[in-house]
């Protein structure tokens, strides 16, 4: 059972996006033995082996070839790679208050007001060009805190804790760094210059869109005073920021 919850501890650690999340699974059909396909249709599958399919890269439908024909029907298991999050804008650079901040859209029955000061990171799939080379895409993840959405000072905002009502568009803007007057932004440069990081194979990087979402880094953890609860983001769609759990014999529960 430890090694059941630390693998799965290790795993909402690494799948911080649906991208990153499939990429985390696809290593691990890999290492047991499981073979990629391009389709299943048309495919030679072997009695006994394991295939799997992605799609987008942002699912995976994984399986097992019985050696005789299912007489009883066949088990399936599915699960969300996704979860509610903060996307950024195509164009979502704002710059005011001597703030640069990002515009975001708000994926999924995402519950608001957890997200105020948060230590935020960003990660997710990126199109680019490198040099003259063809269009390809990369998965990038900064894996620190590059934003926050901070909150008023409560003397500032007396009504936070009996009549706060969160406006998507206006008061969740992430902030990235401070800006001097007549400052420039570029996200995308920014983005090439994170790829470059990465991937420093790549040269004259040129970003030509990006699917990038933002997350909370305090990482999955063991809580309780015997450690019997599961407390994570994106253990479960619909309550992923109520820090849902699983307790002691697999029941879900929600703290």
């Amino acid at each position: 059972m430890t090694q059941l919850v630390d693998g799965l501890l290790t795993f909402l650690s690494e799948a911080t996006t649906p991208y990153h999340a499939v990429d985390a699974m696809e290593w691990r059909l890999k290492s047991e033995g499981f073979i990629k396909l391009d389709r299943v249709d048309g495919a030679v599958l072997e009695p006994g082996c394991g295939y799997y399919v992605t799609r987008n890269d942002s699912s995976v439908i994984a399986f097992t070839v019985g050696s005789e024909a299912p007489t009883e029907g066949v088990r399936i298991i599915g699960a969300h790679t996704d979860s509610p999050n903060l996307s950024v804008k195509p164009n979502p650079v704002k710059i005011r208050h001597g703030m640069i901040q990002l515009g975001v859209d708000v994926y999924g029955g995402a519950l608001l007001n957890p997200w105020f000061d948060r230590d935020l990171s960003m990660a997710g799939r990126v199109s680019f060009v490198a040099g003259d080379g063809p269009v390809q895409s990369e998965l990038i993840d900064f894996k620190k805190p590059v934003a926050i959405i901070p909150s008023l000072a409560i003397h500032l905002d007396r009504e936070a804790n009996t009549s706060k009502a969160v406006n998507a568009q206006r008061d969740i803007l992430p902030i990235l760094q401070t800006a001097e007057e007549g400052a420039q932004f570029d996200f995308r440069v920014f983005l090439a210059a994170r790829l470059q990081e990465e991937f420093p194979e790549y040269a004259d990087v040129r970003v030509l869109d990006y699917e990038i979402s933002l997350y909370d880094t305090q990482a999955p953890s063991l809580v309780g005073v015997a450690e019997e609860f599961i407390a994570s983001a994106r253990l479960d769609n619909d309550h992923t920021e109520s820090c849902d759990s699983l307790g002691p014999r697999g029941e879900h529960k929600q703290s």
